[in-house]
């Protein structure tokens, strides 16, 4: 017995040493394996974000350490890296817009409020006039000056807006029959309430549309009635400005796009290119402003048929007649959306131009528009607004500690 197990024993350890030697081979083939797919798969790139120090170095104002904090605070709320590309993008536009000022001053403010009051008088006739002195001559119980004086005064924007709104909120509980009659007469004779006389549509440091900042803010879990004075102030008017700047993703390659389509509008520069590839197509001018429809003044697209929309039903007979009137208005409903550019018709200019040119449509151009604000002094055109914000970012991009 003692004498077969000293023959085994052997055996048995030579047997044990060959399995290991067969576990350590595959286990050896898998990790080098697992190694070259490793190798195989690309590294997550790295996202280099600037430290607040940095941040304060590049503002070009009195107090860069709370502008940084707002910028810094905006990026994280928005949840976008704190990148030099996306922190010099935010300070170009406040540069452009007010240079750096939470509230700023309007040149000759006062006499842009009352050529617009006169103007909404004149409308009405006589009846204008006797309502329009009974709306200005009345003030707020917490202010000795009546509106009318109050106007004459304003400087800035906030100024001018808290007027309006004291004005329009005392007459709406103390004088309801007032209040009640001016509107009927605005949406008589031009379709305007006594709200819309209000001239700050976009406000702070960043003009921000409040009726975008109101949006956004509904949509993000914030009061919507703390967006208009929020914009006032340092941390808001940064905070909205940076949302509208970055909040909808595009395919651009460079930033003077998303300058441009701050200025114009969502997917502007997307859509003038889109536009002139199809003007291009049925061979015939089209303006590239980077709007597909018509839009009123609470930017609501119109029932009117736009000179793109006419456009379009002209390519849909000549290159893809499956393409409805109908359909094609369906998708032109999703201009100001990412989703714009899964729809059919999208798809088709894109297909047929490349097919005819034998060439890759470009995804982006700068759209020829024009904006137009009680604020400005003069029409400002779209490219020139890229084009100088683009300057004050590469300047940004340079700057070096």
């Amino acid at each position: 017995m003692h004498s077969g197990r000293l023959v085994t024993l052997p055996m048995a350890r030579a047997k044990i040493r060959a399995q290991v030697r067969v576990v350590m081979l595959c286990w050896s083939l898998w990790s080098g394996c697992q190694n070259a797919a490793d190798r195989a798969k690309p590294k997550p790139r790295r996202v280099t974000e600037l430290a607040p120090a940095t941040v304060s170095f590049l503002i070009p104002a009195a107090s860069p350490l709370e502008w940084s904090q707002a910028i810094l605070s905006a990026l994280k709320h928005i949840e976008r890296p704190a990148t030099r590309e996306s922190v010099c993008a935010v300070i170009a536009i406040i540069a452009q817009e007010s240079n750096f000022k939470a509230n700023p001053a309007v040149p000759n403010l006062a006499q842009v409020v009352k050529a617009r009051l006169t103007a909404y008088e004149a409308k009405y006739g006589r009846p204008g006039k006797a309502l329009m002195a009974s709306l200005l001559d009345a003030r707020s119980l917490k202010d000795k000056k009546t509106f009318a004086q109050r106007l004459k005064t304003v400087r800035t924007e906030r100024d001018l807006d808290l007027t309006f709104r004291d004005m329009l909120a005392y007459h709406k509980s103390t004088h309801p029959f007032v209040f009640t009659a001016a509107n009927v007469a605005g949406r008589v004779f031009d379709g305007r309430t006594l709200e819309e006389l209000n001239p700050i549509a976009t406000a702070g440091s960043m003009q921000v549309s409040v009726a975008f900042a109101e949006t956004w803010a509904d949509d993000h879990g914030i009061p919507e009635a703390t967006a208009r004075d929020s914009l006032y102030t340092i941390a808001g008017g940064v905070l909205y400005g940076t949302a509208r700047l970055f909040d909808h993703e595009a395919a651009y390659g460079e930033m003077i796009y998303r300058f441009a389509d701050y200025n114009a509008g969502l997917y502007a520069s997307r859509n003038a290119a889109f536009q002139i590839q199809l003007a291009r197509l049925l061979g015939q001018p089209l303006t590239p402003d980077g709007d597909l429809l018509q839009y009123d003044e609470d930017g609501d697209s119109s029932s009117n048929e736009s000179q793109t929309y006419d456009a379009l039903k002209q390519f849909a007979r000549r290159f893809a007649k499956d393409l409805s009137p109908w359909r094609i208005r369906r998708d032109v409903e999703l201009e100001k959306k990412g989703t714009f550019e899964q729809t059919d018709t999208y798809k088709a200019v894109k297909a047929a131009f490349g097919k005819k040119f034998k060439s890759s449509p470009r995804y982006a151009v700068l759209p020829q528009a024009e904006i137009d604000s009680p604020k400005l002094r003069r029409k400002r055109s779209t490219v020139t607004y890229a084009q100088a914000a683009q300057r004050q970012y590469d300047a940004c991009l340079g700057n070096e500690p």
